[in-house]
């Protein structure tokens, strides 16, 4: 790796506030780095999301960018425009790379010669977890990558423009990109990639346990579900029923709970670990109706799912403040099995307590659930 004498991480104390401390030290990260960097470095662009305030400087070549992450799709396409000769590095402010970590993710983006990278932040295992076991064209239904990571963009290669309305220009992109090509779409940085765990981060935001169905801004990953033919995307051939229970898990995730629910109910009992009836229990406990998810959890028997929730929950719950964490620990694992219908108790005494700890513990194991569950779907979809 080229030596590279930018700090490793943006300054902390100065007289100015966070974020102009932070525009100052990424210009001088992104000068160095296109004085140290090869031709394909020579125009980078470093845009920061989350924040409310609107800030540019130019230096140069190199141009950074302050914006909000709800900034709309033709602001971004404008973003990419300006810098339609190099590379585009999207991340909000809590995950800024530094310079080795800049230079490594742009080198192995040209290698792979593909438009968009996506570096995950350390803290944030979810991400790699999935995009592992899931092609790309899958994967990137499944979170908002710049939720967890920063996105490289190769501005030179033509990108997919997103809807105008949506809600996630960036995540729009990303699906639309890997739609076209998968291997257009790459995770960076996965061979240093240690910490791989279905278990999110506590402080990232995560779907509700009975969630509303999305607004209209949000109607673009549904329409973009209903167009995806997964036949396409396995890595073998497995149970036509499988790669049904894939998209029901897909919309799942997303919180369209009716389009999921379609699809699940449509496979009903077929499978050997019956997925779509997995997926069919975890909309009726989300819907809510508890005693509706009660049963098809036991119609679902032992699913090999359960085998590695236990792991998962005692985690959570040992990083959980909440008074009541040990008893819901005892109830859900205590026999060292998995209580799939006190996981739904759990769901219901979140919903109607004001106890918040309580409420993101059953949220982050709901969230670890599904990931297990999608990566068990795709696996027997493709017949391995």
């Amino acid at each position: 790796m080229r030596e590279c004498s930018v700090p490793v991480s943006p300054p902390v104390s100065t007289g100015k506030s966070p974020l102009k401390s932070k525009l100052d030290w990424l210009n001088l990260a992104a000068r160095q780095l296109a004085r140290n960097g090869t031709d394909f470095m020579t125009n980078i662009a470093i845009h920061i999301f989350d924040t409310a305030v609107a800030t540019a400087s130019t230096n140069g070549n190199v141009h950074t960018h302050a914006c909000s992450v709800t900034e709309s799709a033709s602001v971004l396409t404008e973003l990419i425009a300006t810098d339609s000769n190099g590379v585009c590095c999207v991340a909000s402010a809590g995950l800024v790379p530094d310079a080795d970590q800049l230079i490594a993710a742009t080198d192995k983006l040209k290698s792979a010669s593909a438009a968009i990278g996506i570096l995950p932040g350390a803290a944030y295992a979810d991400l790699p977890f999935i995009w592992k076991r899931l092609p790309s064209a899958l994967a990137s239904f499944v979170m908002s990558p710049e939720s967890r990571g920063v996105i490289l963009l190769d501005t030179s290669q033509l990108l997919p423009t997103p809807s105008s309305n949506g809600d996630q220009p960036i995540q729009e992109l990303v699906i639309r990109t890997a739609l076209q090509n998968q291997e257009s779409v790459v995770l960076l940085g996965s061979d240093e990639i240690i910490n791989e765990s279905p278990l999110p981060n506590a402080n990232i935001a995560l779907p509700e346990l009975a969630p509303r169905r999305p607004g209209s801004n949000r109607r673009w990953i549904a329409d973009l579900l209903r167009q995806v033919n997964p036949q396409k995307y396995l890595k073998g051939e497995g149970e036509s029923c499988e790669a049904e229970a894939l998209i029901a898990g897909l919309f799942q995730i997303n919180d369209y709970l009716d389009e999921s629910h379609n699809r699940s109910q449509s496979i009903e009992g077929e499978g050997q670990d019956v997925n779509g009836d997995y997926w069919h229990g975890i909309m009726h406990r989300r819907e809510p109706d508890y005693g509706n998810g009660k049963y098809w959890f036991r119609r679902v028997g032992h699913h090999p799912c359960f085998d590695l929730l236990p792991a998962v929950a005692e985690q959570a719950f040992d990083e959980c403040a909440s008074s009541k964490a040990e008893h819901w620990k005892s109830r859900l694992t205590g026999s060292g099995n998995w209580n799939g219908a006190a996981f739904i108790d759990l769901c219901e005494a979140a919903e109607r307590s004001s106890d918040s700890e309580l409420t993101t513990a059953a949220r982050r194991i709901q969230w670890a659930e599904m990931l297990l569950l999608l990566d068990h779907t795709y696996r027997q979809a493709s017949g391995l």
